[in-house]
């Protein structure tokens, strides 16, 4: 029988968490195949310019990252779990790794972001809107 394969991002918030909460109450561990995902996101003005980076320059993204992602992994243990951190933007990075390699549902919470991010957009409604694949959207 296949896996389902599963993608669930995550920012590093305790909301964020919920959908590990939610994907072990609702999938067998024998049943799916998770990738755990942390998109480390630098937000650029028009009036800021970041030079390309050089070696470690982004090391304590990173390091943040891996956090995340072990935090995850020690909930789920017994699953069969892949890790994949990026940077850039979020929900565009969402939606390529889904495409990318397959995935059969995206299991995400919603926005908990606040100030700037609410007027920019929600990175959960993005994916939403533009998933080719299920999104299951776990609430607060």
């Amino acid at each position: 029988m296949k896996k389902i394969k599963v993608l669930v991002p995550l920012d590093g918030t305790e909301r964020s968490m919920h959908s590990i909460n939610f994907l072990k109450s609702f999938f067998n561990k024998d049943d799916i195949s998770v990738t755990l995902m942390n998109v480390m996101e630098i937000i650029l003005t028009d009036d800021m310019m970041i030079p390309m980076p050089i070696p470690n320059e982004f090391d304590y993204l990173t390091n943040d990252s891996k956090l995340i992602l072990d935090k995850a992994i020690k909930e789920l243990d017994g699953y069969k779990i892949k890790e994949f951190s990026i940077l850039g933007y979020a929900g565009d990075e969402i939606l390529k790794k889904s495409e990318k390699d397959s995935y059969d549902v995206i299991i995400m919470t919603k926005c908990s972001k606040k100030g700037l991010y609410r007027i920019i957009g929600s990175v959960t409604s993005k994916v939403v809107r533009n998933a080719k694949v299920s999104v299951i959207v776990i609430p607060d």
